[in-house]
């Protein structure tokens, strides 16, 4: 859109911006193709100044992007009867336009106090709800906003004095989703277009809007940013707004950029799954800090199911801990979400997430089961036959005495054993387990076939590894348990 007006005069000016802000709107509909498939648009309206003016740019562009337009809008129960008056104008100007509306009320506050936020957040998740309600109602998949430069500017500078990264930075997209709702569209036609030619254009069309007053309230944030800070902007420069509107759409590029680059180049990398996001340690290590933190946002963001996310301070913590961190160690990430260190994997995943088995047959814990000459036992895929007779197939195998009592069991505290080349010499089973790496949450659930108290064999993945037996020799009846 062309800039440096200053020089036309007040009729050129509003017949000039009259024409730029429907081209601007189409432009901006076309160039993301944001309407694909879009029968219904629905179009958030409040009363005011942005949102008429939206609403009749599109009266004007509908044939052109081929959608009809459905009215929508909220009033928040904040301005009593005020808020009231506003939905009433909007349903009035939707009948005299020839449109569809759906107009409702919500108590704000009383949602603020239910879910411990405050206003102005209730407020935006009340009418994004509404919205994408009303989308469904209406089987239509996108939602647009009167979003403007001017917006993009103000949610740059919140975003700034929180601390935010790239992501942040970029500020609000001409398409995005609404927020809680994956599923429908939010589109902002106006985002490249300042307050100033919004209001000219109200002014070009002889557009009557409602003023809604708590904008003027410098208590809120955006109306503190909007009232108090702006204006001293742009004394350093008065196309302060356009300036971080370009800010916005650099860090939005960059942003694309690593976005493409962690899809392409990192999550192939990730094992993913419901409960867990798990890669190898020594990949973690490699990345550069800038894709360590994000894969560990992601994972966050996805676990959490986009309910919660990490703050720069709790990102920056945790890659810096878990590039170090000993094996076994974990770190409560908050949300329900924790940070695990394997001997060769580290695993962001569900504090309450199953252990995760890998090659391993593993049995319940505390098990502690009989097995009998002649019987077979089938447990967590393993199949345990006992025989009187030693067998002619070459299956693995361990030959005791007949009067032994085998066990099938986990391990207890003070187990040893007794492995096979030592000479007699024994290790704690702790030892013998963390020498072979075996994941901390899964040795409870490592199976031990025992012969008189004593282990004789332990299964790792598809291998039983066999103690000395040297203890058993010298009896002339045996019994085979074959170990499958």
């Amino acid at each position: 859109m062309k800039r440096g007006l200053g020089g036309m005069d007040r009729t050129a000016l509003d017949t000039y911006t009259a024409s730029a802000l429907q081209e601007a709107a189409l432009f901006n509909l076309l160039q993301t193709d944001a309407l694909a498939g879009t029968r219904t648009l629905i179009v958030a309206v409040s009363g005011g100044c942005d949102s008429v003016a939206l609403l009749h740019a599109l009266m004007v562009l509908r044939e052109r992007l081929g959608v009809d337009l459905h009215v929508a809008s909220l009033d928040h129960g904040i301005r009593g009867a005020a808020g009231q008056d506003d939905l009433a104008f909007v349903g009035e100007l939707a009948a005299e336009w020839g449109l569809h509306g759906t107009l409702a009320s919500a108590d704000v506050p009383a949602l603020a106090r239910e879910l411990g936020i405050g206003i102005e957040a209730a407020a935006r998740r009340a009418r994004y709800d509404f919205l994408a309600d009303v989308a469904r109602q209406q089987a239509s998949d996108a939602v647009a906003v009167a979003h403007h430069q001017d917006d993009q500017a103000e949610t740059v500078l919140m975003h700034i004095a929180r601390g935010s990264g790239i992501r942040g930075l970029r500020g609000m997209r001409i398409v995005s989703t609404v927020p809680h709702h994956p599923d429908i569209c939010l589109i902002r036609p106006l985002l490249s277009v300042s307050r100033a030619e919004i209001e000219a254009y109200c002014t070009a069309h002889s557009l009557a809007f409602r003023h809604d007053a708590s904008n003027d309230d410098s208590r809120y944030q955006r109306n503190f940013i909007r009232r108090e800070v702006m204006p001293l902007l742009r004394k350093i420069n008065p196309q302060i707004a356009l300036a971080l509107g370009r800010l916005a759409e650099s860090a939005a590029i960059d942003e694309d950029w690593l976005d493409a680059y962690f899809a392409a180049h990192v999550l192939p990398q990730i094992e993913i799954s419901l409960e867990r996001w798990r890669l190898h340690k020594s990949d973690f290590v490699a990345m550069d800090s800038a894709l360590r933190r994000r894969l560990l946002r992601a994972a966050v963001e996805c676990l959490a199911d986009g309910q919660a996310g990490l703050t720069h301070e709790r990102t920056s913590e945790l890659e810096i801990w878990a590039r170090s961190a000993q094996v076994g160690a974990r770190r409560d990430i908050g949300a329900g979400l924790r940070l695990r260190m394997e001997y060769e994997h580290i695993a962001v995943e569900n504090s309450d997430a199953a252990p995760q088995s890998g090659p391993y047959r593993l049995i319940p814990r505390d098990s502690d089961i009989r097995l009998a000459p002649g019987e077979r036992l089938a447990i967590g895929g393993l199949d345990l036959r006992a025989l009187h007779d030693k067998p002619s197939a070459d299956s693995p195998s361990v030959d005791l005495p007949a009067g032994a009592e085998l066990r099938l069991r986990t391990r207890r505290p003070g187990d040893r054993f007794h492995p096979k080349g030592m000479r007699g010499r024994s290790r704690k089973l702790k030892d013998w387990l963390i020498d072979r790496k075996v994941p901390r949450q899964l040795r409870d659930q490592i199976p031990l076939l025992c012969a008189d108290g004593e282990i004789v064999a332990i299964c790792l993945a598809e291998t039983w590894h066999l103690a000395d037996l040297s203890a058993f020799a010298g009896g002339e009846t045996e019994v085979t348990v074959l170990l499958g």
